[in-house]
């Protein structure tokens, strides 16, 4: 029977193989978009679309910024790398800088219609009775230094009202100018030109970034000398993070195995021991990846790198079954019935640990939790299957110097000479627990989680700079009956946002059907009527003839055909739901303030919103723990009782009460992340302690298997605390010092002599 279970999972761990080797031949399909691992906000979807349709507009633009000392070099070096990305297919031929052509059917558009246009602060002055002041600066346009004014120009807009509209309108970059069609800014002796590109593909598609990025380096090698591109754009961060990942994943997974390689050899001295435990490793990594690709599609790098780490787990149990080497124990079958019920119950609690991440809303930990748990339970099947059948290494002698400090870690828990020592260790535990508490900080910003390129953010900060591009990402979302009421409400906050920095309405720059007659009305009422007969005369103008008043007012649709305000684009998602992206420092809770109790307007912080997501999932990832725990108690007490069950969970369970103030004393913050690596160290932390527990002789060779293990683990997991990325080195720092304490802890469960 033995024998068919085992060729029957054979063929079970060759088809995962296979099915991987299938989808391998052209690359593995990864995800590479952080947003993927994030929560879905499923009370308000309207509004998660509307954030997901502004991600997606963002994430698919570029700027690039040319910069050279002389103005032709940059203007030709900007005009170059657009046209290669173009040319590449890698960017549309069509940019968000209007052609002449286009600009000059906007101007027509908007001069059809100027009766119910007006710059905010002509409606202001005009509204406050100073009518007369808007008289005075026409007067001095057209009389003042440099004035040249057009005749056709003012018989038809006397008070010159329309260039002060078009001066009004707000820029998506406020220090930039047009230079014969380019938006340049010059600084320091340097011309700089912008390109604002919109890419082809998507910015998370792991081929599309190397391409990208690729054409992109390629065509900044071929510039003059002494021109610097600056790079802004989501698909530079996403390649970046990609490459680091994998490449982090990579070397984890290299040393890892490396490690455990190296350990195994030196352990036994025998490669049989070490070609089985590879096998076993295999085999678990291979249906894990089958599995998640079955069920996921894709594979995110994220949970890639922490599948890497899966190694110095699965090897738990390949390492207390070889452990029974140093026994008299020659017969597989004896080796394996003497571990059997420990490793059983450490793979069960392990999965049981790992199973509570799939209970997280975070998409990636899914993953993560799919791909470990499966990995290990294939790695345990792969132990009790084979290993039986296939162990041929004979009774070796345990190396004496790893006896005795198994023997000393014995008898420190249990002989009533080292009492003393022990009280005192507990209470420094304690005291030094207590103290990194007062100083334990949490961490719930998303943005310092994240290991983003230095290079990258540094350029993206100057280019800020440059072009005074604001904090982008926080918008408002508008919704209404029909187009017009959406752009009333959009009026209605504008006014509120008033002095809380820059922003982008629709209704900014096509004013609703309502205002447009307001505005004709007043300008009618407060500055023709009494002014424009007795200013006309002064000019020696002939006697006004009847104002143009166009038949139907303004829409967007008239602006948005003349390809002069592409951006337009994505400020409306459709007739009856706009975006008005606001940008500078303003305090977000000003912002939020400023939408309360307009009706169909809401305030969205993406970051801000994932940041108190984070802090109450990080509460939630917590109450997992103690779920966890709840979980491995029936477990525990059907083999143990429930007072032994209860004393089997206290080593871990001081592990993950101490392991944050710990590493607080460090400078590790407390985050969503290291709280639910403490839902693994509580059952890998059980692990340990069943195995203990499991033996009442207190066997050398039991806390020596024990203990390679735990240096595997911190071979794989303790590795992510070198990991650029917070959120991943605050994974693996709490992992490294949570399970060093479960396993220097784990031997007080077993019974006292």
């Amino acid at each position: 029977m033995r024998k068919i279970l085992a060729l029957l999972w054979l063929a079970v761990v060759l088809a995962a193989a296979a099915h991987v080797a299938s989808l391998s031949r052209h690359g593995l399909p990864r995800e590479t978009d952080i947003m993927a691992l994030l929560p879905r906000e499923e009370r308000e979807p309207d509004l998660q679309a509307a954030k997901d349709r502004v991600a997606r507009s963002l994430s698919g633009r570029v700027v690039a910024m040319v910069g050279h000392a002389e103005r032709g070099k940059a203007r030709s070096a900007a005009q170059e790398l657009r046209r290669t990305l173009v040319e590449a297919g890698l960017v549309r031929s069509e940019g968000d800088v209007p052609d002449e052509a286009a600009v000059k059917r906007l101007g027509a558009a908007y001069f059809a219609h100027r009766a119910g246009l007006l710059a905010e602060d002509d409606r202001r002055k005009l509204l406050g009775g100073e009518g007369e002041g808007l008289v005075k600066r026409a007067l001095s346009q057209i009389y003042g230094f440099g004035g040249a004014v057009d005749s056709r120009l003012l018989a038809r807009d006397p008070f010159l009202l329309f260039p002060a509209f078009l001066g009004g309108l707000p820029t998506p970059a406020n220090r930039m100018s047009m230079d014969e069609g380019l938006p340049t800014v010059g600084e320091g002796g340097t011309t700089w030109v912008l390109q604002s590109l919109r890419i082809t593909g998507e910015a998370f598609d792991l081929d599309f970034q190397k391409r990208f990025v690729a054409a992109f380096d390629g065509a900044q090698a071929q510039v003059p000398e002494g021109t610097r591109i600056l790079r802004l754009g989501a698909v530079f961060f996403a390649q970046a993070g990609a490459e680091q990942a994998m490449g982090e994943s990579a070397r984890i997974g290299l040393v890892s195995l490396a490690g455990t390689v190296l350990l195994v050899v030196l352990a036994f001295r025998s490669l049989r021991p070490l070609l089985l435990s590879l096998s076993a490793i295999g085999s678990g990594l291979a249906v894990a990846l089958s599995a998640s690709l079955t069920l996921f599609d894709s594979l995110h790098v994220a949970a890639q790198m922490f599948g890497a780490a899966l190694i110095g787990i699965a090897v738990d149990y390949a390492l207390l079954y070889f452990g029974q080497i140093f026994t008299p124990r020659t017969d597989p079958a004896q080796r394996l019935t003497h571990v059997l019920p420990g490793i059983a119950l450490g793979a069960a609690s392990a999965i049981t640990g790992y199973c509570t991440l799939a209970l997280s809303p975070f998409p990636g930990l899914h993953q993560v939790a799919v791909f470990s748990a499966v990995g290990l339970a294939g790695s345990f099947l792969s132990v009790v299957l084979w290993f039986p059948l296939l162990d041929r290494a004979p009774a070796a002698r345990l190396n004496p110097r790893l006896a005795a400090a198994a023997g000393w870690l014995w008898r420190f828990w249990d002989e009533a000479g080292y009492g003393r020592a022990r009280r005192l260790t507990l209470a420094a535990l304690a005291l030094v627990g207590a103290f990194g508490l007062s100083r334990l900080q949490v961490d719930d910003d998303m943005r310092r989680q994240q290991g983003l390129s230095p290079v990258l953010v540094a350029e993206q900060a100057e280019i800020q700079r440059l072009a005074g591009f604001g904090q982008a990402g926080r918008f408002f979302l508008v919704q209404g009956g029909d187009e017009q009421q959406v752009l009333e409400r959009e009026e209605a906050l504008d006014e509120r946002l008033a002095g809380l920095g820059g922003r982008q309405a629709a209704a900014r720059f096509v004013p609703s059907a309502r205002r447009q007659a307001d505005n004709a009305a007043l300008a009618e009422h407060a500055l023709y009527a009494p002014h424009l007969a007795a200013y006309r005369a002064g000019l020696g103008m002939a006697p006004a003839a009847e104002r143009e008043i166009p038949a139907r007012p303004l829409s967007l649709a008239d602006i948005r055909a003349t390809g002069g305000l592409p951006f337009l684009d994505a400020l409306v998602l459709d007739e009856r739901l706009h975006v008005v992206m606001v940008d500078g420092n303003a305090d977000s809770a000003a912002l939020r303030a400023a939408a309360q109790g307009l009706d169909g307007v809401r305030f969205a912080d993406p970051t801000g919103d994932l940041n108190l997501l984070l802090e109450s999932y990080r509460r939630r990832a917590l109450m997992l723990v103690a779920a966890s725990t709840l979980l491995m108690v029936p477990l525990l007490a059907w083999r143990y009782g429930v007072r032994r069950a209860v004393r089997v969970l206290l080593p871990s369970a001081a592990a993950v009460m101490l392991t944050p103030p710990l590493l607080a004393l460090a400078g590790i913050g407390f985050s969503f992340f290291a709280a639910m690596a403490l839902v693994l160290v509580l059952s890998i932390g059980v692990d340990y302690a069943v195995f203990c527990a499991e033996d009442d002789r207190r066997d050398p060779v039991t806390l020596v298997s024990v203990s390679l293990a735990m240096v595997t683990t911190l071979l794989s997991f303790g590795l992510l605390a070198l990991s650029e990325a917070a959120a991943v080195r605050a994974f693996g720092a709490t992992m490294l010092v949570g399970v060093a304490l479960a396993f220097l802890l784990a031997p007080s469960v077993a019974r006292r002599q």
